[in-house]
């Protein structure tokens, strides 16, 4: 089974430099690490996000204090051409953005040898991806994914849901920060290496959700929220649209990557 890099590969944009041109790469002097997520630039003044990986929203937290995230999407239509390999992930997750951990659950599209697949997963990282074995999806589902953290019973329980179709799955976790909620689209990595990223028109979240601090809202109602963008250098893979009503928006495929 492959292993899904969940983490966001990036740099970020300050929020002085709010007037980013499509195709402008993003220079930093220093590059921190963290599990793959690279990013330079305190996060408290991160507007924007240009990652190698990652298309969509993430609302960041004091350590500890991210409790949940739902998202709902409808899974987008790939485009498959013979000789391509190219997947896409929707999914909602706790953590990953800068930390090692990373707790998500959502629905693939993949491309192999012309022929499209589309599968539900959950995964809590460093172990890889798990197929949720008799759950179907096919493109055009509405899907709704929930990640949440008891503060009770001190575990997390993945929830995906496909019109009559319900998984559940809870696990103890331990060395969580719970310091980011995220929706994201997302292009594999494997051994190292990123895919290439499936064809689609558009992968739209209706809504996206999360409880930080005890406050639950819309990902772009709290304090500190980055809007990634994903990039191949300097060329766009998919461009994250901006939020309406604090909680929708949609990720447009540019190119494979």
């Amino acid at each position: 089974m492959r292993m899904r890099s969940g983490w966001i590969l990036a740099a970020a944009i300050t929020v002085v430099l709010t007037a980013i041109s499509p195709g402008v790469s993003f220079a930093a002097a220093e590059i921190s690490s963290n599990a793959g997520h690279f990013v330079a630039g305190p996060f408290a003044t991160t507007t924007l996000v240009s990652s190698s990986n990652w298309a969509g929203y993430a609302a960041l937290g004091s350590t500890g204090t991210v409790t949940k995230v739902s998202g709902t999407w409808v899974e987008p239509k790939i485009s498959c051409s013979s000789g391509k390999t190219t997947d896409v992930a929707t999914w909602v997750g706790i953590d990953g953005y800068s930390s090692n951990d990373l707790v998500q659950t959502g629905a693939s599209g993949d491309c192999n040898a012309g022929s499209s697949s589309y599968y539900a997963w959950w995964e809590v990282l460093p172990s890889p991806e798990t197929t949720i074995s008799g759950f179907t999806v096919h493109s055009g589902d509405k899907i709704t994914a929930t990640v949440t953290y008891s503060t009770t019973t001190h575990k997390f329980t993945m929830t995906i849901k496909d019109g009559t179709q319900s998984f559940s799955k809870t696990k103890s976790v331990s060395g969580t920060y719970r310091d980011s909620a995220e929706c994201i689209v997302e292009r594999d990595t494997v051994g190292g290496t990123l895919n290439h990223l499936s064809k689609f028109k558009t992968d739209s979240f209706s809504s996206c959700t999360a409880t930080i601090g005890g406050t639950s809202g819309g990902i772009g109602s709290f304090a500190t929220v980055s809007q990634i963008d994903m990039y191949n250098g300097s060329t766009a893979v998919a461009l994250t649209g901006s939020l309406a009503s604090n909680t929708s928006f949609t990720v447009t495929w540019k190119s494979y990557g």
